[in-house]
């Protein structure tokens, strides 16, 4: 193999962890029930009410809790095993997700049991996320995480490409052998469950290596400690604002896809699982490009080039639901997943190689409210599609992703040089004998 392939593939090299494995194929059973969950579980909620504004109320519910207990769940990944915090997330939701599935089952599922669904399965969750994200960095060296971050959003997209198709091809399918497309929604959501349950069994097989933990008194206590942590290094404050624009303004198409896929291109559930795919194949695409060339590039620049070009392509997604054309919305979906990925990936590179160990779940749990925020996002979405149209507010959001981001490297001088200062801390590392 030349040497231009060999490094094209060798953010494969990660794999061969075998702990790194494990944890791998747990997230790929996981992250394949949740994004079913969200096509289902959209398709439910509009088939019941036929607003937009209801797919906003439902993930607005599922952000709550996480909003208020993110950063507790956080600070208890710096304290105890993390592992035990996903057990309990993953294993809750499961259950949840289960008992939605007899209601909708039985006939009694309704918009007030969705949404109640909707904030339990966040608040149980909301303890799982800061603990994934302090579990893999542990499993690999530091000049792999770039690796690890794109295999690990190899999963978010690649199941976007499957997951959303087998969760709405089933309701598909049942309705046309039964006549009742709910009981396909009550399938899906008990296929759901026992993807959940595949992280449960997968931490409890990996072998975690010590971890450097907080010292505070309390849980309280490491809260506080985290926060003026991040208020004193103002470069993190600077990426979980990007992050938290990204998220608000611009994932909150996915959640209006279910009314942007009917009421403007005339799609039934097929052709939402066809465009929630194409956006999932993209997405790969980006992982690829940024596996294979990022570990060579300025992280600061294609971190922000990949945020300004995402809010570009979403206006431009919005502007094809306007104009009614389903081939240019499969061309910007799908753009949209390969320049999210892009930055998805660059900025978890970054937070990962600059923050210390003992505070990277109160960091990620900061991470983690940030992007708790985005569902809020797609319930002002929701609103303005409501009043105006679901193209304008699509297109709203990516005006606002390309305002802030270029507004943001234009004043922070740190951002604009990641990677001196990545380089420093690795220099500190090794004279500490950390490597």
């Amino acid at each position: 193999m030349s040497s231009f392939l060999a490094r094209r593939v060798e953010f494969l090299s990660v794999l061969r962890n075998r702990d790194y494995r494990v944890y791998y194929v747990g997230m790929l059973s996981s992250v394949t029930g949740h994004q079913a969950l969200i096509a289902v579980q959209g398709w439910l909620v509009y088939d019941l009410t036929g607003l937009p504004a209801a797919l906003g109320f439902v993930a607005g519910a599922q952000a709550v809790p996480a909003i208020f207990l993110t950063l507790v769940a956080g600070a208890l990944a710096d304290r105890v095993d993390p592992r035990r915090l996903i057990v309990i997330g993953q294993g809750s939701a499961a259950v949840l997700t289960a008992g939605l599935a007899t209601l909708t089952l039985t006939g009694h599922v309704g918009v007030p049991s969705i949404l109640v669904f909707a904030f339990l399965t966040g608040a149980a969750l909301s303890f799982d996320q800061p603990a994934r994200r302090t579990i893999w960095p542990a499993l690999v060296p530091r000049h792999q995480f770039m690796f690890a971050a794109s295999l690990n959003q190899t999963i978010w997209n690649g199941t976007r490409v499957v997951a959303p198709a087998i969760g709405t091809g089933i309701i598909a399918i049942v309705g046309l052998l039964t006549g009742d497309p709910r009981l396909g929604a009550a399938i899906a959501f008990y296929a759901v469950s026992v993807g959940l349950i595949g992280m449960v069994v997968a931490v409890l097989m990996i072998n975690m290596p010590p971890l450097r933990r907080s010292t505070g008194a309390t849980v309280l206590h490491d809260i506080r400690d985290g926060l003026v942590f991040v208020a004193h290094n103002r470069i993190f404050l600077v990426l979980l604002l990007l992050g938290f624009t990204i998220g608000f303004f611009g994932l909150s198409y996915a959640q209006l896809m279910p009314a942007f896929a009917k009421d403007d291109l005339g799609l039934g559930p097929s052709g939402l699982g066809v465009l929630l795919s194409v956006n999932g194949a993209g997405g790969i695409v980006g992982i690829l490009l940024i596996a294979s060339f990022g570990q060579y590039q300025s992280r600061a620049w294609v971190m922000g080039g990949g945020a300004v070009l995402f809010g570009v392509t979403v206006m431009l997604l919005g502007l094809s639901g306007a104009l009614g054309s389903y081939a240019l919305a499969v061309v910007f979906i799908a753009a949209g997943g390969a320049l999210y990925s892009v930055f998805q990936i660059s900025a978890n590179t970054v937070l990962n190689l600059i923050v210390p160990e003992e505070f990277r779940g109160r960091v990620m749990g900061l991470r983690g409210i940030m992007w708790s925020l985005s569902p809020l996002g797609a319930l002002m979405g929701g609103l303005v599609a409501t009043w105006v149209s679901t193209p304008f507010a699509i297109a709203l959001g990516g005006a606002v992703i390309v305002v802030v981001t270029l507004g943001t490297f234009a004043m922070s001088g740190q951002i604009r040089r990641i990677r001196s200062i990545v380089a420093e801390l690795d220099a500190a590392r090794v004279s500490e004998g950390a490597f």
